[in-house]
């Protein structure tokens, strides 16, 4: 196939700035979401879910932060980015009362084991609940081979306690995710 007949990636790569506005007693109102566009094209010839690749882009776009999702998980009134095997940033349903520790709780119970330290929230989950949420449908891989990196999560999982980074402790974050979990992101907004 000649280069002017090349398809464009089915699930191309965006960048987006989730963000959050606060009340006065420092209450989630709202999240903010938008995509940010990339200056021209990159034509890139490499592997879209190469993870240095993505820190490159986003290190080349200016992003101070910049973070991938190769998951999401969509459980109520909680979205989960999978940022890596065991980090994940969370986003809570604007309006919702409850404190993420409390929300965690309330989806898990006893599944879940809840950590503080210094300020950074971790968790870990059973095997079972561990099981549920790799195979649930609320949960959606953005992976090529998402049968190889959901073994390779359970490992990590079963091994390391999950680092909980939230939005409503920073003022922004940019991420460079597909199109595909940028929609479903949107979808859980609006649905929430």
């Amino acid at each position: 196939m000649c280069e002017s007949q090349k398809k464009l990636p089915t699930n191309p790569l965006v960048h987006i700035t989730i963000g959050t506005h606060v009340n006065q007693e420092n209450r989630l109102q709202s999240i903010v979401v938008h995509e940010r566009s990339f200056i021209g094209d990159l034509q890139l010839d490499s592997d879209p879910d190469d993870l240095a690749l993505l820190i490159a882009v986003g290190e080349m776009l200016g992003v101070k932060q910049p973070l991938s999702a190769c998951r999401i998980s969509c459980l109520g009134s909680l979205a989960i980015l999978w940022l890596d095997h065991n980090r994940w940033l969370i986003l809570r349903s604007p309006g919702q009362q409850a404190t993420l520790s409390e929300l965690l709780v309330q989806i898990w119970g006893k599944d879940l084991t809840l950590l503080e330290n210094e300020g950074q929230l971790s968790a870990r989950l059973n095997t079972a609940a561990l099981s549920y949420l790799l195979n649930s449908g609320n949960t959606q891989d953005f992976r090529q081979n998402s049968d190889l990196y959901r073994a390779q999560s359970r490992d990590c999982l079963q091994h390391n306690p999950i680092q909980i980074l939230s939005v409503e402790t920073a003022d922004d974050y940019e991420i460079l995710v597909r199109k595909s979990c940028a929609d479903t992101l949107l979808k859980w907004l609006n649905v929430n």
